[in-house]
């Protein structure tokens, strides 16, 4: 069942005229990677500690949907939707913002298509005899502002990472099997399936600056020096993805205003953009 389930999903990415840009052959995300975590992973309940009280684990975010005692066992479901090829290559040459390809991969990809393609995962898995829920786009999600910057109650990449779709890295990004320009997502079902072995043997062992100290190609990618040896800043990164010139880009290149026009140059143009840096 666990194929068919990978198969679905996969298809349904191919073939969704959702995950086209607009007058164009293009995609937004090309085919996706599926990982399954078991639920009661001892990792989404060191969370609590690792991120903060505020992170739910898989119970948690099932019951605040289907109500306190629901969930009894189960799986999370990690999806990565590596960003389209010639998105990635109009953002690579980029320099100081994103490209007008890349603001609508924020507007038509990121939201749109992901939400519809939540929605279709849910209900393939409820026909399937299961319950299922979305957390990171669900009612109860929420981002809280920390001392450090914006923290939610559901990282998708704390989820991948359980589920061994890769590791963290020094700009707060996740480098998958198809590298660091994806977007994750997420869902919990009371269905149990077989999980997948983690694959880093070390949290940000993907990443060639915090496993051998090279690289550091991504603080140069930064136009706002939210990239540093010692990490990423949120805040100034947020403000800038975030803010009102990256939002009035998004509407003069189509897209909305209220999701600005992204960044992503430290996820373009670096070793790790579309693979594991050293591995094919």
């Amino acid at each position: 069942m666990k194929e068919q389930i990978i198969g679905s999903i996969r298809n349904f990415v191919a073939g969704s005229p959702g995950n086209k840009l607009k007058d164009s052959d293009n995609q937004y995300f090309d085919e996706p990677l599926v990982r399954f975590a078991n639920a009661d992973d001892q990792l989404f309940y060191d969370y609590k500690e690792i991120i903060g009280q505020i992170h739910l684990t898989p119970q948690e975010a099932f019951e605040q949907e289907f109500g306190e005692g629901s969930f009894k066992h189960g799986t999370v479901i990690s999806v990565v939707l590596p960003v389209g090829k010639a998105i990635r290559e109009s953002n690579r040459v980029q320099k100081d913002f994103a490209s007008p390809e890349w603001a609508l991969l924020r507007s038509f990809g990121d939201e749109y298509f992901i939400n519809i393609l939540v929605d279709y995962m849910v209900s393939h898995i409820q026909k399937l005899g299961f319950r299922a829920i979305a957390p990171g786009r669900s009612k109860s999600f929420k981002i809280t502002n920390t001392e450090t910057g914006p923290a939610s109650n559901w990282s998708e990449r704390h989820i991948a990472y359980v589920a061994g779709q890769g590791s963290f890295s020094l700009n707060d990004g996740f480098i998958t099997e198809k590298g660091m320009a994806v977007r994750l997502i997420s869902m919990v079902t009371d269905g149990i399936f077989t999980p997948d072995k983690k694959t880093a043997k070390l949290y940000n062992g993907n990443c060639l600056f915090c496993s051998k100290g090279s690289c550091g190609a991504c603080i140069k990618r930064c136009p706002v020096g939210a990239i540093t040896k010692n990490g990423h800043d949120k805040k100034k990164c947020y403000a800038f993805v975030y803010g009102e010139d990256s939002r009035n880009r998004a509407v003069a290149h189509g897209g909305a205003f209220k999701y600005g026009s992204g960044c992503g140059l430290c996820q373009t143009g670096v070793p790790c953009e579309f693979n594991i840096p050293g591995k094919r």
